[in-house]
């Protein structure tokens, strides 16, 4: 057979009834068959000549067939598999390696025709196709959920009686482990289980065990071309050995080598590897597989302790990253998103990167740290946390480890190579970051613990946080707002200086879209002939509630830091309508309570600011909304499908509002009709952070709901131009200069809202003209002037209030 040329169907990978259909086909006409991504990736060279190509249909659904096992030694399949490092090799499976593993499985689980199994795994995978195999085998039935492993689905046909048997990794239990109320009392109908062979912990095993009580539960372990070499019963093994993963059954033999590695040898081990078009014996002669894993035997029970490639050795100790990330994941309470790999460490050799999926940044440190506690180790600044909005794997789901070791390695070289080229005689930018917290939020108590998010920051407090900071202490890292004083001290003590500074989108539209509408006012110039600026301005508040108080509702369950927001707007506007009207002699009652965008503009001869009116308007009734625990719990469970959901109702609150109030003569200024941007913008926030599918639906949904709005006009280009650059490009680098200059416009966009309409008298009668890039100017000028002066004065009434004990400690 080496020296044969190798012919075969490929089969193109769909999570599919068809799938299985055409699989078992090739499989009765013995057909070698290689599955691939896509029909291009099929076209490569990979040693064997592809005769054919199926495209199996997509849909799930029952698999009912009857395929008895075959036993001859013909090649059955190749399956290219990247393992831990992302190198394919080609394993070339007989029909009996597949049928032995079968045969094992069915003893071992004691399978009989009346299974009925969820298969909670893609059968695009060798776990999932090896469960229908087995499954057919013994005349039972395969449920191949058309939208991938959904717990509610499961729940709903284990409690129907529709499933009583199911096939999951440990990532997919550990969903179900966080939501056991989900199956509510129906987890005690399911009599079979198969766990595929990631590490799982004793206590993680335990609690399937729980949720499951009369199910016999397998836990395998092997690999690709050594598939269920171990079984372990966890529905009656003892408490000691679930620790383990099981033990060597029928023909299968499990030994250790002297260096630690998992030696295995039995008729279900592969005989051939595809290497460089060149078939490659993979066992010896002696018939043992060498592993590249590490383990050891205790009692004839096979204890799995990580890759030897994985393996971390720091300061001379050694972690298992399997142990570690499973013990941080259950911390965090979710399902998976973390991966713990080794970095280069100067100090200890070998350093420990913890790598979270769209995870807060403190939160993450905060767990890891703890587990590494649980395991007796503390190894301080060697200890590194990256945030990543998807976690790259192989294409067989498994987390490419020494990527993230190399993009780590390079992303330190590159700051490195930074810092070397620097002024080397400048000082370093150091301080107290308690303090400037105690002088930013005088009178609140502050802890080593604090940060601006837990602390009620909001957007209007944001830019001017970061630019008084970075002013003092240098750059911040990304998501700061959620890092506590101790990891902003920590990252102020070894921040090296970068050429380029991150500008956030956030910032850069807030300013150009309050330019817009400043510049339009003062007759400057027409962005857009349909407007559209208003609009953007207000769903950006929706996604800087959800960004930086949403985290602080959801953990308390009060509103309170809205209404903090609200009054840094509600006091300059009442102030400066209060001052014209003093300086006018002339007394209006409504602009005073910010409730005159409801009443007909003609009513008013001094000034009103309808638009700062609207924006606390919509804050309140948010903060209305979130104020209902049954809100705020769907908006924690479901977040997208929640943001989804409140653009649809305040799209439909608006409509009907206005079929009961015609507000044309108000030129619709209510809360009402501006409502759904602010559902549009938290929905923006919720998805920002996720990958690519999340952000797409996000930005479809926005889209869609701007042109029910707007039409196709040069409005819903500005506002969805703004939207996709919160979603897609969240920061921009710029020099120094234009993320200072940007950030004090949108730092003062307020100010210049409330001022440049009496900038716009002053200069015309300055200049006997209008004038109106030069009022544009002025208007900036006056607001960023403005926003200092209030911000300066703001800060002496608080610190005095605070030495006369105006308020007791929050």
């Amino acid at each position: 057979m080496r020296d044969s040329q190798l012919f075969a169907t490929g089969l193109i990978r769909k999570n599919s009834r068809s799938y299985v259909e055409h699989f078992f086909s090739l499989n009765q006409d013995r057909r070698l068959l290689v599955s691939f991504s896509d029909e291009e990736a099929a076209r490569e060279p990979i040693g064997i000549t592809i005769d054919a190509c199926i495209m199996p249909e997509a849909g799930g659904g029952w698999f009912n067939d009857h395929h008895a096992l075959i036993h001859d030694e013909l090649p059955a399949q190749v399956s290219f598999t990247s393992g831990t490092e992302g190198k394919p090799k080609g394993i070339i499976l007989s029909y009996s390696n597949l049928s032995d593993a079968a045969e094992r499985i069915i003893a071992e689980m004691e399978l009989t025709s009346d299974v009925r199994e969820y298969v909670g795994v893609p059968v695009t995978h060798s776990f999932g196709m090896a469960r229908v195999r087995a499954i057919s085998a013994v005349g039972g039935c395969s449920y191949l959920p058309p939208r991938g492993f959904d717990p509610l689905e499961f729940s709903r046909m284990l409690e129907a009686g529709e499933v009583n048997s199911l096939s999951a990794v440990p990532t997919l239990l550990r969903i179900l482990l966080q939501r056991p109320d989900a199956l509510k009392e129906f987890g005690k109908k399911l009599r079979w289980m198969e766990i595929g062979s990631q590490y799982m912990t004793a206590t993680e095993k335990q609690g399937v065990r729980d949720l499951f009580p009369n199910a016999r539960i397998i836990q395998h372990y092997g690999l690709t071309e050594a598939s269920r070499s171990t079984f372990l019963q966890i529905s009656n093994a003892p408490a000691e050995l679930l620790e383990s993963v099981g033990r060597a059954v029928g023909n299968t033999e499990v030994a250790i080598r002297s260096d630690g590695r998992i030696l295995i040898k039995g008729p279900h081990v592969a005989r051939y590897r595809l290497e460089g078009g060149q078939l490659q014996q993979l066992h010896g002669a002696d018939g043992w597989l060498l592993t590249n894993d590490l383990g050891h035997l205790k009692d004839g029970y096979l204890y799995f302790d990580g890759r030897a490639d994985d393996l971390i050795n720091t300061g001379g100790i050694k972690v298992n990253p399997d142990i570690l990330q499973a013990k941080i994941v259950e911390l965090l309470q979710q399902g998976g998103g973390v991966v713990v790999t080794k970095v280069p460490d100067a100090l200890r050799g070998e350093g420990i990167l913890v790598v979270g999926e769209s995870l807060d940044a403190a939160r993450l440190r905060k767990a890891s740290t703890e587990a590494l506690k649980r395991l007796g180790l503390d190894v301080g600044e060697a200890l590194h946390i990256q945030v990543v909005s998807a976690i790259p794997q192989t294409a067989t789901g498994k987390p490419l480890r020494r990527l993230l070791t190399e993009e780590f390695v390079l992303a330190e070289s590159a700051a490195q190579a930074t810092a070397d080229h620097t002024d080397k005689s400048a000082e370093p930018r150091t301080g107290n970051v308690m303090e400037f917290f105690q002088d930013f939020f005088p009178g609140r108590k502050i802890d080593a613990d604090a940060s601006f998010e837990a602390l009620g920051g909001d957007s209007l407090g944001y830019i001017q946080f970061s630019m008084e900071f970075e002013s003092r202490f240098g750059p911040l890292p990304s998501r700061w707002e959620s890092l506590t004083v101790e990891e902003l001290q920590s990252h102020v003590a070894v921040a090296r200086a970068k050429s380029l500074p991150r500008l956030e989108s956030a910032t850069l539209t807030r300013a150009f879209f309050m330019v817009c509408i400043i510049a339009l006012h003062l007759d400057t110039f027409v962005y857009s002939s349909n407007w559209g600026a208003a609009y953007f301005l207000f769903m950006l508040a929706g996604y800087s509630l959800m960004r930086f108080q949403w985290p602080e509702i959801s953990r308390t369950g009060r509103t309170g830091t809205i209404f903090g927001t609200i009054s840094k707007i509600a006091i300059p506007t009442v102030m400066v309508v209060a001052a014209v009207q003093l300086w006018a002699h002339k007394f209006e009652l409504k602009p005073l309570l910010l409730i005159s965008n409801l009443f007909d503009p003609r009513e008013y001869e001094v000034v009103y600011f309808y638009f700062a009116e609207i924006y606390m308007q919509l804050l309140l009734i948010v903060a209305g909304v979130f104020s209902f625990r049954s809100v705020r719990s769907a908006f924690k469970k479901h977040p997208l499908a929640s943001g989804v959901m409140f653009i649809v109702i305040s799209t439909a609150v608006g409509y009907l509002a206005e079929r009961i109030w015609d507000t044309d003569y108000i030129y619709h200024r209510t809360p009402t009709w501006y409502l759904w941007t602010v559902a549009c913008g938290m929905l923006i926030a919720s998805a920002a952070t996720r990958d690519l599918s999340n952000r797409l639906m996000a930005m479809a949904v926005v889209t869609l709901a701007v042109l029910v709005h707007h039409g196709f006009t040069s409005a819903t280009y500005y506002i969805c131009a703004g939207c996709a650059l919160l979603l897609f490009w969240p920061e921009i680098s710029v020099p120094v200069l234009v993320k200072r200059f940007v950030g004090e416009i949108a730092g003062a966009s307020m100010f210049m809202y409330l001022s440049h309409y009496h900038v716009k008298a002053l200069v015309t009668r300055l200049f006997h003209a209008p004038m109106p890039w030069v009022a544009l100017i002025v208007a900036m000028v006056v607001g960023i002037i403005f926003a200092r002066t209030y911000h300066w004065g703001e800060s002496r009434a608080l610190a005095f209030g605070r030495r006369h004990a105006w308020w007791g400690q929050k």
